[in-house]
């Protein structure tokens, strides 16, 4: 492992997703999702994604030079047709078109479909919460691997869900997760370190458990649902929200998104809400510790924590097959990788 200047990795990427035919705004709003994955700690979504988009532009997953446009819009919501591009782009203006909104209107719901994957949800709902803001998220994907409980038939994919809120003294409550047992990254980040993964998380098409993620074969593995029925429960309330009400082609490649976000000012004053945040916070830190343990977090606050430190100081540690994927997008576009500091 080693070091490098997140300026310089921000650099790499927007080079090599010009490459690729992203304008160079664009390449810039896929490299700040990506390496605010890296700096929260999710590796799985952060430089290790950087060759999936790369091969999911060669096998047609997305258009590069798509526009984002408005095919429906009201007082408190509104969709974006992402034109066949970039999930992380038609979510931007999913995300910034329901901000604007809730500051209007109280609560605003953004809806986009007709695009790729986002990578990752945090970034979209924290944006929202920086702003004062509660937010909702949720993004309904493709690929099927999760099956319903009592069925082999793989119905979705991992379909993450996403909440955050502001505090006062601390960091934004922030929650992202897959409503599966495991993420299809971290799978598939497993796989390429020779890893095994726990009893629970995939199984194989007949419904008999996989620890070998080498083993994984998209479309037949089955990713299992986190807590089973109330997991599948959440990925379908996922589903309803992205997919269905987006009116995404429920059988293709098109990948249906949403935000939720809510002005808190509407219910009590923010400074009122923020203070009730913290002591909810304080008083969940209280808790009597088990052996081992020096402290009780909430849901985001490490990675928020590492995100200040590591911004401050303009690095970012770089893993082995954080490097690998580096070194592959270099040989497929010639751009040399940032050299460590």
């Amino acid at each position: 492992m080693a070091d490098i200047t997140i300026s310089d990795a921000i650099d790499f990427m927007d080079n090599a997703l010009v490459k690729i035919g992203f304008t160079a705004t664009n390449a810039r709003h896929i490299s700040e999702v990506i390496m605010d994955g890296e700096l929260r700690g999710h590796a799985d979504h952060g430089f290790y994604y950087l060759p999936w988009i790369f091969r999911s532009h060669t096998a047609g997953g997305f258009s590069t030079d798509a526009q984002q446009t408005v095919s429906k819009d009201s007082a408190s919501a509104i969709t974006i047709d992402g034109g066949g591009g970039y999930g992380v782009l038609a979510m931007n203006a999913a995300t910034d078109h329901a901000i604007s909104k809730a500051e209007k209107s109280g609560i605003a719901f953004g809806i986009a479909s007709n695009s790729a994957n986002l990578i990752a949800l945090a970034p979209f709902v924290q944006r929202a919460a920086d702003r004062g803001f509660i937010a909702m998220a949720g993004s309904g994907i493709h690929a099927r691997g999760m099956p319903p409980p009592g069925g082999l038939t793989p119905i979705w994919a991992t379909q993450p869900f996403a909440f955050a809120a502001p505090t006062g003294e601390y960091h934004p409550f922030v929650l992202d997760m897959a409503t599966s047992a495991m993420s299809g990254a971290k799978v598939m980040e497993a796989r390429d370190k020779g890893e095994r993964v726990p009893i629970g998380m995939i199984e194989d098409a007949e419904g008999n458990p996989l620890t070998d993620p080498s083993e994984f074969k998209e479309g037949e593995t089955l990713f299992l649902p986190m807590g089973g029925i109330k997991g599948f429960g959440l990925a379908m309330m996922v589903d309803i929200l992205a997919t269905v009400l987006s009116g995404a082609d429920l059988n293709s490649a098109d990948f249906g998104h949403f935000i939720m976000v809510m002005d808190v000012e509407r219910f009590m004053p923010r400074d009122e809400f923020e203070r009730r945040m913290d002591e909810n916070i304080d008083r969940m830190k209280s808790s009597r510790k088990r052996p081992g343990v020096d402290e009780i977090f909430y849901a985001g606050e490490q990675g928020q924590r590492r995100m200040s430190k590591l911004r401050a100081e303009n690095r970012i540690p770089v893993s082995d097959s954080s490097w690998e994927a580096f070194k592959w997008v270099s040989g497929e576009t010639g751009i040399p990788v940032p050299n460590p500091i």
